[in-house]
């Protein structure tokens, strides 16, 4: 089995995803952290400002000198409990560390607990420290009380650290609600994204766009119309090199042409106008330069917006020329051009012997071709039924005349007037240009400048055999004979026996050649009028 190749959308989705967890987890350990900081942090500048609040209180430093034998400290304290957030305890004692407030009433008149108090009682400092009292371990700060300038104790204000711990855990539960829930944004959104770059994409894979875009490049190639695409702007997006040869420009390379202006590549192209309406025009005839050309555009819509134009157009010309070839007109006209040479010459001879008023040699001459013609047309016309081909056949003739080539059909030739699904422009493609190819290679030698042919129809099969005596083809040429393009005759275009088996093969027939340098050549054709069908 191959490798299994992820798709573009799960390829997208997995790297969002990925880069959302790599970031969420870099800004939730950087969040933890702060977050620990700062709750320790408020804490202590907490506990700080409520120690030098107290300790600045001369309510308390009075009653503090004269040992609170009422209990005013208590009282006092009692009231700054109830008014702030987050203190579990403010103890005041005097310099034997002896307690007169405390959140126990039992445990006022005692010793301070803790050991962390002998700094601010020998030093008068004030500090935070962490230690284990009566109600557990705290973190606590502590400064001196003075009064009239004389330090008469100190005050300790404290959070236990398990408050500080769950504060922590609390602030940590809700960035671990926030992770999860930018978590889930962060897929979700990935499958959003994921699914809108597919859509844009039309659904197609890299390797599909790739694929898709080598065979583009290759069409563009292969393909002999001019083909010119432009935005919504009117601006090129696409030109091939066929266009460039069929309008005549300059340019050589057709991407540079990509991004200027329609109209300075094709001023006639009407795209602008495809644009405007929407409305698509074929086989609009114009004409660019000495060419005319046959232009089809047609506006690139998609979900109801109009995104660009294209045209494609070709030379009417060589269209008609390639058109004529597959239809074998060109082998009629052919025909009927000889057919009139010849006639125009015995024409101009007989114009002769009446300028020179020799009548009777006139007349002979008149009856004689008269005679031959129509022994000739009547030859033809018995065996020959189909009158297309029959046309053909008379033409050639008229042709081989002019060539000094003598034609000879063979007496038990057969051809009805109709052909099944055999057209007689297909036999006329066929027989005239076989015909042609036999007149080039006869009249290419001095001697046995003659030329066969044999037609034959019967219920089944069409059969053709064209033989001449003349120059032959090389055996290491037999295999290229049908090839689009090759040719031994100068200022052809090779196109002659190509149409011939792209003629036979579509018919589902067999065409075949014996050949042999000085020898002469024989095509044989077979035509089945019924092809079978699976």
């Amino acid at each position: 089995m191959g490798k299994r190749v992820l798709k573009l959308e799960t390829k997208i989705m997995m790297l969002v995803i990925i880069l959302v967890l790599v970031s969420i987890a870099i800004l939730a350990s950087f969040a933890t952290k702060w977050t620990n900081e700062n709750v320790q942090t408020r804490v202590e500048e907490n506990i700080r400002n409520i120690a030098a609040l107290v300790s600045k209180s001369e309510d308390v430093a009075e009653a503090l000198s004269e040992k609170d034998i009422s209990g005013a400290i208590q009282t006092e304290i009692s009231r700054y409990l109830e008014a702030v957030d987050d203190i579990e305890f403010i103890v005041v004692a005097d310099m034997e560390s002896i307690r007169y407030s405390h959140p126990v009433e039992s445990r006022i008149g005692k010793k301070f607990v803790g050991g962390d108090e002998k700094r601010v009682v020998s030093n008068g400092e004030s500090y935070i420290s962490e230690s284990v009292g009566t109600l557990g371990r705290s973190l606590r700060a502590l400064a001196p009380i003075f009064h009239d300038g004389e330090q008469v104790g100190f005050v300790a204000v404290g959070t236990l650290t398990k408050s500080i711990d769950k504060a922590k855990k609390d602030a940590l539960r809700t960035i671990g609600f926030l992770v999860v829930l930018t978590v889930f944004i962060g897929i979700a959104g990935a499958f959003l994204l994921a699914g809108n770059i597919k859509k844009s994409l039309l659904g197609l894979e890299p390797e599909e766009i790739a694929k898709l875009y080598t065979e583009k490049t290759g069409m563009l190639d292969a393909i002999h119309e001019g083909i010119i695409s432009v935005d919504g702007e009117g601006n090129v997006t696409l030109v091939n090199d066929s266009a460039l040869q069929i309008l005549g420009s300059r340019q050589k390379d057709a991407s540079s042409l990509v991004g200027k202006s329609v109209e300075s590549v094709f001023p006639t192209s009407r795209l602008r106008i495809v644009l405007r309406t929407g409305k698509a025009e074929y086989d609009s005839e114009q004409v660019v330069g000495d060419k005319i050309i046959l232009t089809n555009r047609v506006p690139i819509i998609r979900e109801g917006k109009i995104l660009g134009a294209l045209a494609t157009f070709r030379d009417k010309t060589e269209m008609l020329k390639i058109a004529e070839e597959l239809t074998g007109v060109n082998q009629i006209v052919e025909a009927l051009r000889a057919n009139t040479h010849e006639f125009m010459n015995k024409l101009h001879v007989v114009l002769g012997l009446i300028q020179i008023k020799d009548y009777a040699e006139a007349e002979k001459y008149i009856m004689g071709i008269t005679r031959n013609q129509q022994t000739l047309t009547a030859g033809i016309v018995k065996r020959i039924q189909d009158p297309t081909v029959a046309g053909l056949l008379l033409g050639k003739m008229s042709r081989a005349g002019e060539l000094g080539v003598i034609v000879q059909i063979d007496e038990r030739s057969r051809l009805e007037r109709h052909h099944g699904r055999i057209k007689s422009s297909s036999i006329v493609k066929i027989l005239g240009n076989l015909l042609e190819n036999a007149f080039f290679a006869t009249t290419s030698t001095e001697e046995n400048r003659v030329v066969k042919l044999y037609v034959f129809e019967d219920s089944e099969s069409i059969f053709m055999e064209i033989e001449d005596r003349g120059i032959g083809i090389l055996k290491a040429d037999l295999g290229r004979i049908f090839q689009k393009g090759y040719t031994t005759k100068e200022g052809s275009g090779g196109e002659g026996l190509f149409i011939v088996r792209k003629t036979v093969k579509e018919l589902g027939g067999v065409i075949s050649v014996d050949s042999e340098k000085g020898v002469g050549t024989l095509f044989r054709v077979t035509l089945p009028k019924e092809v079978e069908h699976d």
